[in-house]
């Protein structure tokens, strides 16, 4: 019968540990608790929420709490997803009070919040989670920021054309080459932003992008100490 009295929930050692303690009264009933995990005896390190189990060391402890945290009594609840439109309320939130930093803790969930939605809203969306990592660029001047502004913007400036926004998808083109410029990251990267902003603005006639990214391209130049081109693409600007 006292097999049955053997926490079938443990491990293997820790039933061996059980056994042991069975055949000797002696040791069961003294203060010195065996491990719950391996069997060993003084065992003097307690689960902190039970105060049910006993464990040798942490190294056993954090072995056997893969099997433990199953039926400790005390272990907190795990609280439930939130759903969809929590998230979504969270996001705006964060925005509305300029936590950019609480708005990327969602980040793994936009696709959710994108998806079954029109394209405007994707974009408004995906345009929320850029300027969260933009405004990242700007005040850590974070490399990790400027790759997640540049995946998330991609999309949106896909999506603005697709809905003929232009004029909108070449401030996103400008503002992104603006933000990896402050990361100093590659200025080649930086030039390609500015340089399809200026074809879409030249192409449907946004003169106010075209004026921001000939100024960014003439700025280029000059730091490249490319003058003759620098001074052309200013001039283009103030023109524009």
């Amino acid at each position: 019968g006292f097999v049955e009295r053997l926490d079938l929930a443990g491990s293997v050692a820790a039933g061996f540990a059980q056994l042991a303690a069975l055949a000797n009264p002696t040791v069961a009933a003294g203060s010195a608790a065996s491990c719950s995990h391996c069997g060993t005896q003084r065992a003097t390190l307690q689960c902190s929420r039970c105060k049910q189990v006993n464990y040798c060391g942490a190294v056993c402890q954090k072995a056997g709490w893969k099997l433990h945290k199953n039926t400790c009594k005390n272990a907190p609840p795990r609280a439930p997803p939130l759903s969809t439109r929590e998230v979504l309320d969270k996001v705006l939130t964060a925005q509305r009070f300029g936590d950019w930093r609480g708005v990327l803790k969602w980040e793994g969930r936009m696709d959710e919040l994108i998806e079954n939605r029109c394209d405007g809203a994707c974009a408004a969306m995906l345009g929320v989670f850029g300027l969260a990592h933009m405004t990242g660029v700007s005040a850590t001047g974070s490399a990790e920021h400027a790759m997640g502004m540049v995946r998330v913007e991609e999309r949106r400036i896909a999506l603005l054309g697709k809905m003929k926004r232009f004029r909108d998808q070449g401030e996103a083109m400008c503002d992104v080459a603006q933000n990896l410029n402050l990361t100093c990251l590659d200025e080649k990267e930086v030039e390609r932003y500015f340089q399809r902003a200026r074809r879409v603005a030249e192409a449907h006639g946004f003169f106010s992008v075209e004026c921001k990214a000939c100024m960014g391209l003439g700025q280029l130049a000059m730091k490249s100490n490319r003058y003759a081109e620098g001074a052309d693409l200013l001039r283009n600007a103030l023109a524009a």
